[in-house]
């Protein structure tokens, strides 16, 4: 392999900038200004078209929303309010909206914050223009302002701890790439407190580096040190509260409910389908391979053409696989490349998604890591025969166009505007939208339970709730019912709201109906109907006590 195709054996790079001997190293003959103004063209598109269309008024994000603002007033995470996950992204996000308040504008910045530190994380990994290009202008395409389903983007995430998480991660990722260890190390444990997920690959990433010989022990001791105080902390600071037992490593999320939604998300409950994209994601790379050794302008041709039959994400699925060989051949072959570093990070991310590599769903966040890895791969560390290898770019661009269309037709039906204290956002529901504002109004002042899902009401009309418990979904209520019971025996909210949320993706056709049944006879039996709405495509039934 000559030279060009393997990056990083300089020490020094463009601008006298010291780096180690493995950081790969820019190429000042590409038009660097014109591909960073490109990607920010394209954020600016996504974040245009998407504006005030982010969040979903029902599920996942309203968590963090609600959750930071209690933490400001006074109350203990895992003790007043239950969450599943570590606690550094709450607390992270009280102290910020401390500063600069709760509301949606706020948020926002929050998430634009996280994108663009993500951003200059990934350019600064890759360095070469036409990688950091194309790593970059796919994750400000595809997971920025992602549209695949509500809370697959960086401004109102499913989960803060998921975004938070990664880009901790992609901080490490270049850090370790520059060899700055202290960096690195530091972000990773950082990343390990946001999801337990993260925690097992921040240790999967340690393990391979030290393998690989790019952790030394001192390095390796260091971490460990910074684990064990930060456990020591975390453990003295929440010692009243069963933050292990009953909300970081809860019961419920081993059911059988938990379990088939976590099949659906690793991609094994559907994976003939997967297996085939896979297939045909590196069928398509292999044919592309193949074409750039044919020096002529309909080899050119033909690469768009196969570009555009993997832009369904097939080309992001191949990686699937392809990580594996990358992080096999570089702890085998070549530990002295960044090979190594990009891809143990990447095997160690998906490990939650292992046939769903995919920047969608619970992917939009979870494949940075491998969109950089096959960016380095197909740029940097492939021999290049001819300047055909410029046309990696088709598959990157290619699957980037096609999640900004998307994106476009899925946020072109949020037309209807929800108004609350805390901003003004748009849903695609009008009967949902014009309930809410009527909701958001006839729940002011008091208490206010939200069933099955949907806290961010509380969060919007500025109305807490008086249990612990903030999701009533099948999956978080399985082996909990009685301790939801004994909360409302003992701090009874002043209302209830009951909600239409569409359960079947846990299996289920509705609270009361076939499972949490006695909460169910509970609220008849101790609430009364204070008012309902009824539309077509959503109902509320608000209960007073």
């Amino acid at each position: 392999m000559n030279a060009e195709g393997v990056v990083g054996r300089e020490s020094v790079v463009g601008d006298d900038i010291p780096v180690s001997a493995s950081s790969p190293t820019p190429d000042t003959r590409h038009p660097t200004p014109i591909v960073i103004g490109t990607v920010i063209a394209v954020a600016a598109l996504a974040f245009a078209q998407s504006y005030a269309r982010w969040l979903d008024p029902i599920i996942d994000t309203g968590r963090d929303l609600y959750i930071p603002e209690q933490i400001a007033k006074g109350a203990k995470l895992y003790r007043d309010i239950r969450y599943q996950y570590p606690p550094l992204a709450p607390y992270l996000l009280a102290l910020i909206t401390g500063a600069i308040g709760h509301s949606l504008a706020a948020y926002v910045a929050i998430g634009v914050a996280q994108s663009a530190t993500i951003v200059a994380s990934l350019w600064i990994a890759l360095r070469r223009p036409l990688p950091a290009f194309a790593a970059t202008l796919t994750f400000v395409a595809a997971c920025f302002c992602g549209a695949s389903t509500w809370g697959a983007n960086f401004i109102f995430p499913y989960s803060y701890g998921a975004t938070i998480g990664m880009t901790f991660l992609c901080i490490a990722l270049a850090a370790f790439v520059h060899a700055r260890h202290a960096i690195a190390i530091g972000a990773l444990v950082l990343a390990s407190w946001c999801k337990v997920e993260y925690a097992v690959a921040v240790l999967v990433i340690v393990i391979v580096l030290t393998i690989a010989r790019r952790i030394t022990w001192r390095q390796l001791a260091a971490y460990g040190g910074a684990m064990i105080a930060t456990i020591a902390a975390v453990a003295f600071y929440f010692r009243d509260t069963p933050w292990w037992s009953e909300n970081v490593f809860a019961a419920w999320q081993h059911g059988a409910r938990a379990k088939r939604f976590f099949e659906v998300v690793s991609g094994f409950a559907d994976w003939r389908s997967q297996l085939l994209q896979v297939t045909l994601g590196i069928a398509g790379i292999a044919a592309i391979l193949f074409l750039q050794r044919w020096r002529h302008w309909l080899a050119a041709i033909a690469i768009v053409i196969v570009a555009v039959l993997i832009a369904d994400h097939s080309f992001f699925r191949a990686w699937a696989v392809l990580q594996w060989i990358a992080l096999g051949w570089a702890l085998v072959r070549d530990r002295e490349s960044p090979l190594v570093i990009f891809a143990a990070f990447s095997v160690a991310c998906t490990l939650r998604i292992p046939l769903n590599v995919s920047p969608s769903w619970y992917g939009f966040v979870l494949t940075i890591p491998t969109i950089a890895l096959a960016a380095y791969t197909l740029f940097c560390y492939l021999p290049r025969p001819n300047a055909m290898a410029i046309l990696w770019l088709a598959p990157f661009v290619t699957n980037a166009g096609a999640d900004l269309w998307q994106q476009h037709e899925r946020y072109a039906e949020k037309r209807y505007a929800i108004v609350s204290p805390r901003g003004t956002f748009y849903d695609w529901n009008a009967d949902r939208a014009r309930t809410l504002n009527s909701v958001i109004g006839a729940v002011q002042g008091g208490t206010l339970a939200v069933i099955p899902e949907g806290i961010t009401i509380n969060y919007l009309a500025a109305v807490p709730t008086t249990l612990s418990f903030h999701t009533f979904t099948p999956v978080e209520v399985d082996q909990n019912e009685d301790a939801i019971l004994r909360e409302f025996a003992a701090h009874p909210p002043d209302r209830v709201l009951m909600v239409s949320r569409d359960l079947r993706e846990y299996g289920s056709r509705g609270f009361g109906v076939d499972y949490d049944l006695r909460v169910g006879a509970l609220l008849r039996a101790r609430y009364h109907v204070e008012r309902i709405w009824r539309g077509q495509r959503f109902n509320a039934t608000l209960f007073h006590h």
